[in-house]
C-alpha cells in the first residue's frame, strides 16, 4: 500500500543510523573493549541470553560520564542526509522513531542530531551526569513497538520498519512493510520486504515515497 496509508516508520540504531555498532565501536576507548566483546561472544555461542548480554554490558557502563560516552560515540560513522530523511518523513505526516536495544540516553542523543520524533529503546538512567546500574534492557523489540503502538494507538500494520539484523526479524514480520539496511546475512534479507544497500538514507525515502 503506499506510504500516505502508513502512520509510523521506526528505524534500527547500531547498522542502520549508525554504520556499525556505536556502543562496541566505543567500548576500547572506554577501558570495557574487551569485556564488551567477550559478552557478545557469549550470546553469540548461546551460552547467556540476549536480555543476560545487554544487561551485563550495560553495567559495564554504570559510573562512567554521561559526556565521556556520547564523546566517543559521536566519532562512529553515521549515514548521509538522516535529518534530511527524518525531516521529509515528518512532512508526509509520518512519525519516525528509533527502535532499538541500545539505551535511551544513546537516542536522546540522536534524537536532538536528528530530529527523530521519539524512541522505542532499552532504559538506562543517568543520575547527576553518570549512568546508573538501574537497567531495564529491552531485549524483544517486537514487544516494545507493540506496546508504543498501542500507546498511540495505531496498527503495527501501518508502521514501516527499516533495520539490518537478526533482532529485527520479528519486526519485519509483524509490521505493515520493511526494508533491510546493508543487512549482511540472508536470513535478515530473505524475511524483509525489500533489500536495499546505500551510504544515504534518503535513499530508504525515495524507496517508501515510491510504493504503489
Amino acid at each position: 500500500m503506499p506510504l500516505s496509508d502508513y502512520a509510523l516508520v521506526s528505524f534500527d540504531v547500531d547498522g542502520t543510523i549508525f554504520r556499525r555498532a556505536a556502543l562496541t565501536a566505543a567500548a576500547p576507548a572506554l577501558g570495557i573493549g574487551e569485556k564488551w566483546n567477550h559478552y557478545d561472544e557469549m550470546e553469540a555461542h548461546r551460552r547467556i541470553t540476549k536480555k543476560e548480554c545487554l544487561d551485563s554490558q550495560f553495567k559495564l557502563l554504570a559510573g562512567k560520564g554521561l559526556d565521556e560516552v556520547l564523546r566517543e560515540v559521536s566519532k562512529v560513522e553515521v549515514m548521509r542526509n538522516i535529518r534530511e530523511t527524518v525531516e521529509k518523513l515528518q512532512g508526509l505526516r509520518l512519525g519516525v522513531v528509533l527502535l532499538t536495544d541500545n539505551p535511551d540516553f544513546l537516542c536522546t542523543y540522536l534524537v536532538e542530531r536528528f530530529g527523530f520524533n521519539g524512541f522505542v529503546a532499552s532504559k538506562v538512567p543517568v543520575k547527576n551526569g553518570r549512568i546508573t546500574e538501574e537497567i531495564q534492557s529491552l531485549s524483544d523489540k517486537l514487544e516494545g513497538l507493540r506496546k508504543y503502538c498501542r500507546w498511540l494507538s495505531i496498527p503495527l500494520k501501518r508502521c514501516v520498519h527499516v533495520g539490518d539484523w537478526v533482532n529485527d526479524i520479528p519486526v519485519f514480520k509483524s509490521a505493515g512493510y520493511s526494508v533491510a539496511l546493508n543487512a549482511k546475512t540472508d536470513t535478515v534479507k530473505k524475511t524483509a520486504r525489500h533489500v536495499m544497500e546505500t551510504d544515504d538514507l534518503l535513499d530508504v525515502y525515495r524507496h517508501l515515497t515510491a510504493l504503489p
